[in-house]
């Protein structure tokens, strides 16, 4: 019987480690664009970071209009504000991708990052 507790506490130690390893494993935000992006995708990275941290993320996505749900991880509404929003401003895709992403972190970094 003690044995089968000592396992089953040591079992509840090491879901409680993976738990905290995978919490800090969530996705913050960035500050700077990624090195790999090309100059000229940058300066749209950083532009549109700066636009989408002005506003908290309950009020981009009221403005939006995308609904948040109480199941949805702010990563997941941070990418989807970030499509809707960036969608009708960029017609190739690199220039699309490189928004999505800088809107998608500054809407992050703001949420995990100022209060």
């Amino acid at each position: 019987m003690r044995t089968g507790v000592v396992l089953v506490l040591a079992a509840m130690a090491c879901v409680l480690c993976a738990a905290a390893a995978f919490a800090s494993d969530t996705d913050r935000g960035r500050l700077r664009p990624p090195a790999a992006l090309p100059e000229q995708n940058k300066s749209i990275w950083m532009t549109e970071w700066v636009a989408c941290r002005h506003e908290r993320l309950s009020r981009l996505a009221k403005t939006i209009g995308v609904k948040i749900t109480s199941g949805r991880a702010p990563q997941v509404v941070a990418v989807l504000i970030a499509k809707k929003a960036e969608a009708p401003l960029y017609d190739l895709q690199s220039e699309l991708a490189a928004a999505i992403d800088g809107c998608r972190n500054g809407i992050l970094w703001r949420y995990y990052h100022e209060s």
